[in-house]
């Protein structure tokens, strides 16, 4: 077996930190939203960032292993994913406190925005420097879907 480039192996690491951070960000965000829509829209994006997490989580764990990457629809089948826990929360209270300051929700917008574009941005740039098929579809799968966050929140931000 090729042991796995320790870039791959950061680049997961870091897309582990950002997804830990957007999923506290979207249940801090959503305690402010003006409706039930926006907190449903945020809620859910909550919930697709902490899927995301457990994607990284488990090929991270797998290429540490086997050096071997497991297909994303493998990982969301798998039983005992690890918890988001409050020691990961405490360590992005920066980011929840700027979501308590933000006075609007189109500054609370803007925050998602920002986050959703430096992780696609991180996993994007993850692609080129991926070594194997199998990462750089991982990677081009999770820049997607951080992409159509970014849709959905300028969706909200037009509403607003």
């Amino acid at each position: 077996m090729t042991p796995v480039h320790p870039d791959t192996l950061s680049a997961l690491s870091t897309g582990i930190q950002a997804e830990v951070a957007s999923y506290v960000f979207y249940l801090e965000a959503a305690k402010k939203a003006n409706n039930d829509e926006q907190k449903t829209v945020l809620q859910k994006l909550a919930f697709e960032e902490k899927d995301h997490f457990h994607i990284l989580e488990r090929q991270y764990d797998s290429l540490v292993r086997t050096e071997k990457w497991i297909s994303t629809a493998d990982i969301l089948k798998s039983e005992g994913l690890p918890e988001i826990s409050e020691d990961m929360t405490n360590e992005h209270q920066n980011l929840i406190d700027e979501v308590k300051n933000a006075d609007s929700m189109e500054t609370i917008l803007d925050i998602a925005y920002r986050l959703e574009e430096e992780a696609y941005k991180m996993f994007h740039a993850a692609i080129d420097k991926c070594e194997t098929d199998e990462g750089k579809k991982i990677f081009t799968e999770l820049s997607k879907f951080e992409q159509g966050h970014m849709i959905l929140i300028d969706e909200m931000r037009k509403k607003l």
